[in-house]
């Protein structure tokens, strides 16, 4: 009879552990939920700016694109081959963040309604100083975004070297 009474006593306090257990990993799972909530409407609020930033990057991409050419810094085979690339810029960084594409696989699916393809595109990067070719070739969003900046950029130098790489460059 107390052999009886010592097993139902421990089968009581494995029921009362277990209880206890269960109840502790209802409020971990509780927090959990919570802390998922916070993280993903920080997530949406992360990717809404992100959008804001790329389009406002975008328009002024797009912008120096036209500054350049109407400057005569750039040809028209340079700027046929590069517009494309900064009116699509936002959906092309985009693509890469949020689906994890390269960014050739970014560049089909943003060109698939235009008349110059990649590889016209690769033609006209060719010709580009080295420094622009290496950051065109990282395929990534990053090396999209540097490419896109420095191949609008403009150096304002007093040295005709730089001035005359300005003009191949840009």
């Amino acid at each position: 009879m107390i052999v009886a009474f010592g097993v139902i006593g421990v089968l009581i306090l494995l029921l009362i552990y277990f209880v206890l257990r269960a109840q502790n990993l209802q409020k971990e799972l509780i927090l959990s939920r919570s802390s998922n909530k916070q993280s993903n409407s920080k997530v949406n609020y992360a990717q809404r700016n992100l959008v804001l930033v790329t389009d406002a990057l975008e328009k002024n991409l797009t912008q120096r694109l036209q500054s350049l050419y109407k400057s005569r810094l750039i040809n028209q085979d340079q700027y046929d081959a590069l517009l494309p690339l900064m009116t699509y810029f936002s959906t092309i960084v985009m693509n890469c963040c949020e689906k994890g594409d390269s960014l050739e696989e970014s560049l089909k699916k943003a060109l698939s309604n235009e008349e110059i393809s990649l590889e016209g595109i690769q033609l006209v990067v060719k010709d580009l100083p080295s420094n622009l070719r290496m950051l065109w070739s990282k395929n990534t969003a990053d090396g999209f975004i540097a490419f896109c900046q420095a191949v609008t950029s403009v150096k304002s130098s007093s040295d005709p070297q730089d001035a005359g790489q300005a003009k191949k460059v840009s």
